[in-house]
């Protein structure tokens, strides 16, 4: 709904006062009116009838039109103040879904694996093309987070494009448990006969879920891993 101008207003009273009714601003303890309102629109389609030229009486038509757009200016309204309350809903909604992500463990794009309480870890490889034959080296990291000592090498084949899936157990080839904190994993692929390094992504736990703002996406924050947005997890592993 629109504001009223000090014409319409002046105009508004005019036509309630013709009516027999109180115009508001002759009445200090009403709040002067910013809004039309059903009430208001029957009063003033009266005094429209009740004034009209007899020899030129408004047509079916315009009365249809005038009442057609009262209707619609009305569903406007209760739209707004419908969509207000779901608006609110979904917010609240989005609280207790970010709630529900602390804990649980998703696949992310990075190179920085957590071993879970087994010591172990696990991921998967972006490959963009076919590939003849796919390595995968892990390292453990070291405390300026760099990577250190080779401590595995995993020979996983051919695999056509897509995502490949790893795990490792967290012990050298001799069976020893590493018992790193943090490991860093690269990958190397041959397609076509070229050498190559594709993208990795690591399991990892959601230590973190901001709730956010209107209109704001949610993000999460993945151990090891940092920010990442929604969008951005490829898997979950309850």
């Amino acid at each position: 709904m629109t504001d009223i101008s000090t014409t319409s207003q002046q105009t508004l009273d005019s036509l309630l006062k013709k009516l027999g009714a109180t115009p508001a601003a002759t009445t200090s303890t009403t709040p002067h009116k910013t809004q039309l309102d059903q009430s208001d629109f029957l009063k003033l389609m009266t005094a429209q009838l009740s004034n009209q030229d007899p020899f030129q009486p408004q047509s079916n038509d315009q009365m249809i039109a005038q009442m057609a757009q009262f209707s619609t200016v009305s569903g406007i309204t209760q739209l707004n103040s419908t969509l207000s309350s779901i608006s609110t809903q979904i917010s609240e909604n989005r609280i207790a879904t970010a709630a529900n992500f602390i804990g649980k463990t998703v696949l992310v794009p990075g190179n920085i694996a957590m071993p879970d309480d087994t010591g172990a870890i696990s991921g998967a490889i972006d490959l963009p093309s076919d590939a003849t034959s796919v390595q995968l080296q892990i390292s453990s990291m070291t405390a300026n987070g760099q990577a250190g000592a080779l401590v595995k090498s995993i020979d996983l084949g051919a695999n056509p494009t897509g995502l490949v899936g790893f795990q490792w157990d967290g012990k050298d080839d001799s069976g020893v448990a590493v018992n790193a904190a943090r490991y860093i994993v690269t990958a190397s692929m041959m397609s076509g006969g070229k050498s190559s390094q594709p993208a990795t992504d690591v399991y990892a736990p959601i230590t973190e879920a901001p709730v956010p703002g209107s209109g704001e996406a949610q993000t999460l924050r993945v151990a090891g891993v940092g920010v990442v947005k929604m969008s951005d997890i490829r898997a979950f592993k309850y």
